[in-house]
């Protein structure tokens, strides 16, 4: 036993620490309850109090350094103790709580006998890591977790890659496609999964990869320009009409066609200004060395998505290029929820495949994120069995309606109090118990909240160890036709 109920309230109690070592007792802990039923509590809060008058403590702090022994002079008159929300009623398994305990009911640290119900094992589960404090291992619901869309938020250095290699080993295993959008080559061949079986790094210059990304120019539309930079109302009329005569050629007639001739072309209804400054923002996006007919990359990935492989797309020498990393993650993501949509649409089955998106607020940004093809994904991809796994350390700036939307979130180390408080306000999922939680976890510690879970889990991530690497070379793939 470590405490007794002194307060209670249908959510959450109040203990008293009756531990002679109070610094055993951590933020996060998991308790159990002794009452009529058995309750599974979170400590929340950890605060010390004391009974006597209420400037009680300012007396005996200016007596500090004189007094050794307080005690003998205003007897035993503070003590500990903890604010725990409640999680449910232990019962098999856990349900809802629906009373509260008695008044001094016994309280005790919880045990991997109370939690066994939490060690699932199966097609259905992936494994990720350990109860904090505990020798319980995590596992989590893989369809909940992909098709219901989740969160990895935590600072630069909390271990939020980490994180993402042990649940792509997981997907590994259970031969679940993923793809991968690596921002900063922290996947691939340098510290990552390259090399792995089933494995494939699709790499831009700079990168060490198994294919180079080439993306066909005539899959480049309006709206991923609009996410790019922003147009005048001019220009989106120009864009319009260009795009109306010209389709997916639109971008090659508009780089290689004269202005005078456009201007022409369109009977005047089109600016020489407008022109020119359309061309002078188009000529960064064509002259891209990963933009090209020869090798069609689209239809490579979709190939070996079908065959259950990981897709690790590595920027290379463009971690820094926002347009680059904007342009890519919406074509490829966009193309592939539009094969999705197709299969089902032809009656098809489609393995439940993940897409996870590093450095997510450069997309998912208030201002952006209606604008890209991932609130798309969000609201409807579940019926395409096709899910988004935002990974992020400044949830700040993610729309709150894509946060709303993660059914599962996994909160690793948080300092700025904007990002705790904004992943609180926007979440689908309570959060409010975290604050304090999430400003004080260790690196690789992390809480694990939403539907894939049956309640929220003080975990401790595994850390990644790379398997046997592959010796294979990859096939040659290529297609006569563009397929889009």
């Amino acid at each position: 036993m470590i405490g007794k109920v002194i307060a209670a309230e249908s959510d959450k109690i109040t203990a008293r620490i009756l531990l002679d070592d109070i610094e055993t007792v951590n933020m996060g802990d998991l308790l159990v309850i002794e009452s009529r039923f058995k309750y599974l509590a979170r400590v929340s809060s950890i605060f010390s109090r004391n009974i006597g008058e209420p400037n009680l403590p300012d007396k005996m702090a200016v007596l500090t350094d004189r007094i050794d022994d307080m005690e003998s002079l205003f007897g035993n008159q503070f003590y500990y103790a903890a604010e725990c929300g409640i999680l449910g009623v232990l019962d098999s398994g856990i349900k809802p709580a629906k009373t509260i305990p008695k008044f001094l009911s016994k309280i005790r640290k919880a045990e991997s006998k109370d939690l066994k119900f939490l060690l699932k094992e199966g097609k259905n589960y992936i494994k990720i890591g350990k109860l904090r404090n505990m020798d319980l291992p995590i596992t989590i619901d893989i369809d909940s977790f992909i098709t219901k869309h989740a969160g990895v938020f935590g600072k630069t250095g909390s271990g939020k890659s980490n994180t993402i290699k042990v649940i792509i080993r997981e997907m590994i295993t259970h031969r679940i496609p993923c793809l991968v959008f690596d921002i900063h080559g922290e996947y691939g061949y340098k510290r990552g999964l390259g090399g792995m079986e089933n494995v494939i790094v699709v790499g831009l210059p700079g990168s060490e990869s198994d294919v180079s990304l080439t993306v066909p120019l005539q899959m480049i539309t309006p709206g991923d320009v609009r996410v790019m930079t922003t147009l005048t109302e001019a220009q989106e009329d120009a864009v319009a009409l260009i795009y109306k005569r010209s389709g997916r050629g639109w971008l090659e007639y508009l780089s290689q066609t004269g202005t005078e001739d456009i201007v022409s072309n369109f009977e005047n209804k089109i600016q020489i200004i407008t022109v020119l400054a359309l061309q002078r923002k188009i000529e960064r996006i064509v002259n891209y060395n990963f933009i090209g007919r020869d090798f069609d990359s689209l239809n490579y990935i979709l190939e070996k998505i079908k065959q259950e492989k990981i897709i690790i797309i590595d920027f290379g020498d463009y971690e820094h290029d926002d347009w680059a990393i904007k342009l890519i993650t919406s074509i490829i993501s966009r193309f592939l929820l539009n094969k999705y949509k197709k299969y089902k649409k032809e009656g098809h089955k489609t393995k439940e495949t993940l897409l996870v998106l590093e450095e997510a607020h450069k997309l998912l940004n208030r201002d952006t994120a209606k604008k890209t093809v991932f609130s798309n994904i969000v609201r409807e991809g579940r019926k395409f069995n096709l899910g988004l796994c935002v990974v992020d350390q400044m949830p700040q700036k993610i729309f709150e309606e894509i946060l709303a939307q993660l059914n599962t979130v996994i909160i690793m180390l948080l300092t700025n109090i904007k990002d705790r408080e904004h992943l609180i306000l926007s979440s689908e999922n309570d959060l409010s118990d975290f604050k304090k939680e999430m400003k004080r976890l260790d690196i690789g510690e992390a809480i694990i909240t939403g539907i894939s879970v049956p309640f929220p889990i003080p975990a401790k991530i595994d850390l990644f160890k790379k398997g046997h690497s592959k010796e294979e070379s990859f096939d040659q793939f290529e297609f006569n036709e563009l397929d889009i």
